[in-house]
């Protein structure tokens, strides 16, 4: 499947996590200690604990923690730690509190700069996207400090944030020589308090020696919204319309197929460090010969991830897949991963996985019999005034049942230039020599060039 990877949503945990970090350590400064003289030794002694709770990632303690330290005679005076109450609000999934904390915090002094920039990010962590771009944009306006906080929320937003227009042009090269072109526009739209609605329309181009042009039109919706305070649902559908120049070689006939798919999920953060992930999806299977069998493939997915400290994280996934022929697929992967947070973020850590599949290779698609692969994955990520960058490799062993174990890799990068407040270019490419990166080929080389945009 090129769509569903069965690491996916264990991959969007860590790119949450990271720009949560990047974004935060731009906004809120390690705690300053308290107002001399404003509170006593052991009231000062709970503030400490508050903010070293928040830090350690444990925001529903560390906010009881705050409310019992500004509760005490002075303690109310302290923006800091009102702006800590804030944060911890934020990270715990209560944006209307945070957005609340900070309003308040701006009453009291409309030129708090570090408020104004929390409530920017709290509205758009709450989808209300509009709202937190209006805010971070006058918060670019203040002083220097002020202002280049704003401006890293407002790239990090661009770059990795889903935005109200982003318009994708993107290419992959596969060894079996099947290349796929893809342009695809999405635009998000804000409704009802911060639910997510989004049109996604895509055009699709397939090429391979020996068979005809075929093109695929894509016509797709999507819903992203929070379910109480632990709980988010994102779900998309869509429905292809796969059409060929000329006769396939397979069937004698073009390709005239019409098929429905989508993909959801359901997040739950059940606890501090913790999250869960329940997916579902189907699509159709992206290779000449599977669209010869109209050949679609169906999967449930279960992720979780446990941070095990403020450097090292676990996580474990399931992927169950079935295809309309008959086939299916199980794997299984785990990961551990070590980071380093700061202005430029380094991660890296093993990765194990076990593919499976029922009948191996029936033939449209890659389907490998009791598949291992041992791998060592590495990124490193930064950004400066205008520019964000990523820089992602991977080595490691696979070996299918009956075969020798052959060494595979991969690299990837990308530039995201803000080349207008409100707009920013992205540019990315990698290649994978490996088993697992595609339906159909061994190796691929993939581009792309993206445009997005807050309005």
């Amino acid at each position: 499947m090129r769509q569903f990877h069965p690491d996916l949503r264990l991959q969007h945990l860590r790119r949450a996590v990271a720009r949560l970090a990047l974004a935060a350590a731009a906004v809120l400064p390690l705690a300053a200690a308290a107002p001399a003289g404003a509170v006593d030794d052991a009231t000062a002694a709970l503030r400490e604990r508050a903010f070293a709770t928040l830090w350690r990632e444990d925001a529903g303690a560390a906010i009881d923690l705050f409310l019992e330290y500004l509760q005490a005679p002075g303690a109310d005076a302290d923006a800091e730690a009102r702006r800590g109450l804030a944060l911890a609000y934020a990270w715990d999934g209560r944006q209307n509190d945070a957005i609340a904390a900070y309003r308040r915090l701006l009453d009291a002094d409309p030129g708090d700069g570090e408020s104004r920039v929390g409530l920017g990010r709290s509205l758009l962590w709450q989808g209300r996207l509009g709202e937190g771009r209006a805010v971070l944009r006058e918060a670019e306006g203040g002083d220097d400090a002020t202002a280049r906080a704003a401006g890293d929320v407002m790239l990090v937003a661009l770059d990795e944030y889903t935005p109200p227009f982003n318009a994708t042009l993107g290419a992959t090269w596969d060894s079996d020589d099947l290349d796929i072109a893809r342009l695809s526009v999405t635009g998000t739209f804000s409704v009802d308090g911060g639910r997510l609605l989004q049109a996604m329309p895509a055009r699709t181009w397939y090429r391979q020696p020996g068979q005809p042009d075929a093109t695929g039109q894509r016509l797709g919706a999507g819903l992203a919204t929070g379910l109480g305070r632990r709980w988010a649902l994102h779900a998309y559908g869509w429905l292809d319309r796969l059409r060929s120049d000329d006769d396939l070689p397979a069937t004698g006939e073009r390709l005239d197929w019409d098929v429905a798919g989508g993909d959801a999920w359901l997040t739950w953060l059940p606890a501090a460090r913790w999250r869960l992930d329940l997916g579902a999806g189907s699509q159709a299977v992206e290779t000449y010969a599977a669209f010869a069998q109209r050949l679609e493939r169906r999967q449930a997915s279960l992720s979780l991830e446990r941070r095990l400290d403020g450097t090292w994280s676990a996580g474990l996934s399931g992927i169950a897949g079935d295809y309309t022929d008959g086939n299916r697929s199980d794997r299984v992967t785990a990961r551990l991963a070590w980071r380093r947070d700061g202005a430029v973020l380094w991660q890296a850590g093993p990765v194990l996985t076990y593919l499976d599949f029922r009948t191996p290779y029936p033939g449209g698609y890659w389907a490998p019999a009791r598949m291992r692969s041992a791998a060592l994955e590495a990124s490193v990520r930064g950004r400066g005034r205008a520019v964000a960058w990523r820089l992602s490799g991977s080595l490691g062993r696979e070996q299918e049942a009956g075969a020798d174990a052959i060494t595979v890799g991969g690299v990837s990068a990308r530039v995201g230039w803000r080349l207008a407040p409100d707009w920013l270019l992205g540019l990315e490419a990698g290649h994978a020599a490996s088993s697992l990166s595609s339906a159909s080929g061994y190796r691929r080389t993939s581009a792309s060039v993206d445009l997005r945009a807050f309005f």
